[in-house]
């Protein structure tokens, strides 16, 4: 009985095994297929991906001007921008100023603006930036990347747009929007001091490989054609 016993419990942890090392190499397989979508969306979009500084030069090639700057958001504290959204709306603004585009799009998260109102702190801040109110839309439905380009085109009717966000964002950002057909270039915001922690790097190397899927496949949306 006890050998019976012991050649169960060993049969047991053999297929334990075998299982773990089938998941190590799924799991494996997984990050190599991650990497090889990351480094195709770096590298196709890396030719037209600028600083400020080198947009404001003139150093832009794809055209010499465009129908619109749009600031992706992230997180508000309170009435305020987070350090983050702020420099992505100070690039956002001075972008604007060199005279490139007609007007700017805000777009985040502003559903229940009561609660949380991502856009309307951004339109807010690039007032103070010196941008005119009257150049300022919202998109308060712009839940994520990908939505926020679907409806760049579908609802707001942009064709060409300066993409601005955090560094790391941009590529993603810019490859949304010309799956979408809108001619698109990113500025990287500036970074006046914060630290982007190492979240931020491993959401955006998942969220890359997530967003070449929706932009091949196009899931319909259930906000296109709603603005709040």
């Amino acid at each position: 009985m006890g050998k019976k016993i012991k050649s169960e419990k060993k049969g047991i942890r053999k297929v334990i095994f075998k299982i773990f090392l089938i998941l190590v190499i799924l799991g494996l397989a997984g990050v190599a297929v991650l990497g090889g979508i990351n480094i195709f969306m770096l590298t196709d979009t890396k030719p037209d991906i600028y600083t400020l500084e080198a947009f404001e030069s003139g150093e832009a090639s794809s055209a010499s001007h465009y129908q619109a700057v749009i600031v992706l958001g992230c997180a508000i504290w309170g009435d305020a921008p987070s350090p983050m959204l702020a420099d992505r709306l100070r690039t956002a603004a001075s972008v604007y100023k060199t005279g490139c585009c007609d007007y700017v799009l805000v777009t985040g998260d502003s559903a229940e603006p009561e609660r949380y109102d991502e856009t309307g702190v951004m339109a807010g801040f690039l007032v103070n930036e010196g941008v005119p109110e009257d150049k300022i839309f919202c998109d308060t439905l712009g839940l994520s990347t990908y939505e926020s380009m679907n409806r760049a085109l579908n609802v707001y009717h942009i064709d060409s747009a300066v993409v601005v966000t955090t560094g790391f964002h941009v590529p993603r950002s810019v490859y949304d929007a010309r799956s979408f057909g809108i001619e698109a270039v990113g500025v990287e915001a500036i970074n006046s001091g914060y630290v982007i922690k190492p979240y931020n790097y491993v959401r955006e190397f998942v969220a890359r490989g997530k967003d070449l899927v929706f932009t091949i496949f196009k899931p319909e949306s259930d906000f296109i054609g709603s603005v709040l």
